[in-house]
């Protein structure tokens, strides 16, 4: 089974092949912040990465401040499978 390491670096390696920039995050001194910074033709995006396990699941931070972020038009996306990486991908490199 993969981990939310696995999505990661399966996330990492697809945005790079299709040219889209893509670098982890940490809010320093914050927490909730999503995991992954996507910038494509001027297209701003953020990812939350949870475990394809099933047990990874926001926390109330991290719900504030998905809300807070898509309150401001920011593209946040929640994935937790190879599929889910995929269809963001395809949604940013297709917009």
């Amino acid at each position: 089974m993969a981990s939310e390491k696995d999505l990661q670096n399966y996330l990492f390696s697809i945005a790079d092949a299709h040219g889209i920039y893509c670098r982890k995050v940490q809010a320093v001194g914050h927490t909730g912040f999503p995991d992954a910074f996507l910038v494509y033709s001027g297209r701003v995006a953020l990812v939350e990465l949870k475990s394809p396990t099933g047990k990874g699941r926001l926390s109330k931070k991290q719900e504030r401040e998905i809300a807070r972020l898509r309150a401001h038009d920011i593209n946040v996306y929640i994935v937790d499978s190879y599929e889910g990486v995929d269809n963001v991908i395809r949604q940013i490199a297709d917009a």
